[in-house]
């Protein structure tokens, strides 16, 4: 195969992923990483949907993993590319996922395959893991993490615009489905009322919401609760008898799924007092944990050393939105930072989906460095938030 990036990134793009079809994507990255002589296994995750897990062995520096997801988001409307034509004008590639994060992938399998033809060997032993999943409950990287992933420091390659992210915000979303009695609406006291119960629960909600905004963190200011939908009732003159709403809850390093959790369970009990009939369900949907590497952190230092020796700034940043570092880093226990070529804001999940081939190229050059890095192991990520 030939030894860039680039060729790399040409092929992904050019092969349809996305989330639930990453079959034929994988078994290529993983035909390409055993042409690179890494030990290859194929982890099925769901039916026709294995995650890669690709070897090096190195010295004796520390083992580091370097992670990314193979699925994308469906193509969409709106499209004036071919979105699996990986073609190129000026110094764009487009195509889907080449942002998001095909992009990533190729740099890192580019980098490893660099370091061979120079006769190069790792400072530690490396593990490659192309997973899928990721774009809608991460099962990808849950079962990396279920099936006991080791490694000492990760790099997940998402499109960071080339700064190096060593924290982001977690997500918890909830549905809480309030179960009330049916009644004619000429007679409602013969009824209980979910609709109405279900709004009562909501202001709860939002004193909770206000009384967030008093609890700053330092990089990413307060945590945010919102609810989002809220869906009952059949008839206008029906008492509805369920209602469900649906709840958004960013939280911070140092908050905890169990303290989210809490708080849902006050603003029902609170409710319940002025509503001794209330009945409802909650239901957790996919938690994505925070996560706060140190700046001091022997990881970080890599990164950063690395980024200087390819030529870029060492611009350090925290991302507001969730990533899968947080069930690496509380899961698996393993330190881990964020860092990758393409812009999330302006070029993923859009119609012309495009990644910067310099961007491409410097990335790669950031990976032979850090795959090359001798910065000893160090303290583990801070781990304020636990499952």
């Amino acid at each position: 195969m030939q030894r860039s990036a680039r060729t790399i990134l040409e092929r992904l793009v050019r092969i349809p992923s996305p989330t639930g079809e990453e079959r034929a994507a994988a078994e290529a990255f993983a035909g390409w990483c055993a042409d690179a002589g890494l030990e290859v296994v194929l982890q099925e995750v769901a039916p026709g949907r294995p995650n890669v897990i690709a070897r090096w062995k190195g010295g004796g520096g520390p083992h580091l993993l370097l992670t990314g997801h193979l699925d994308t988001v469906p193509v969409g409307e709106g499209w004036t590319r071919d979105p699996f034509g990986a073609e190129v004008e000026g110094r764009r590639l487009y195509g889907r996922g080449a942002c998001d994060m095909k992009g990533g992938l190729a740099a890192m399998l580019g980098a490893i395959v660099d370091l061979q033809r120079r006769g190069e060997e790792p400072a530690g032993d490396v593990t490659v893991a192309a997973v899928v999943g990721e774009e809608e409950d991460s099962a990808g990287t849950r079962a990396l993490v279920a099936q006991g992933m080791h490694a000492d420091r990760a790099v997940l390659a998402e499109p960071t615009s080339m700064q190096l992210v060593i924290s982001n915000r977690g997500l918890l979303n909830f549905r809480v489905v309030v179960k009330g009695a049916s009644a004619h609406a000429s007679a409602p006291a013969l009824g209980r009322n979910a609709v109405t119960a279900a709004a009562a629960i909501v202001l709860e909600l939002e004193s909770i919401a206000d009384e967030l905004t008093r609890r700053p963190h330092p990089q990413f200011g307060p945590p945010s609760l919102t609810v989002g939908t809220i869906h009952g009732g059949t008839r206008p003159y029906v008492v509805p008898d369920r209602c469900e709403i649906e709840v958004d809850r960013r939280i911070n390093p140092g908050e905890t799924a169990e303290k989210v959790l809490g708080e849902l369970e006050t603003a029902i009990a609170l409710t319940r007092r002025r509503l001794p009939w209330l009945e409802a369900d909650v239901i957790a949907g996919p938690d994505y944990l925070p996560f706060e590497t140190p700046h001091d952190h022997g990881l970080v230092r890599s990164m950063t050393t690395a980024m200087t020796e390819a030529g870029i700034p060492r611009q350090i940043s925290a991302w507001r939105a969730a990533s899968d570092a947080g069930f690496l880093v509380h899961g698996a226990g393993i330190p881990c930072v964020l860092f990758g070529p393409g812009d999330i804001e302006q070029a993923a999940h859009r119609p012309d989906e495009w990644i910067d081939l310099d961007d491409l190229d410097t990335a790669q050059r950031v990976f032979e460095h850090v795959l090359l890095s001798r910065e000893p192991a160090q303290e583990v990520a801070d781990g304020s938030v636990s499952q």
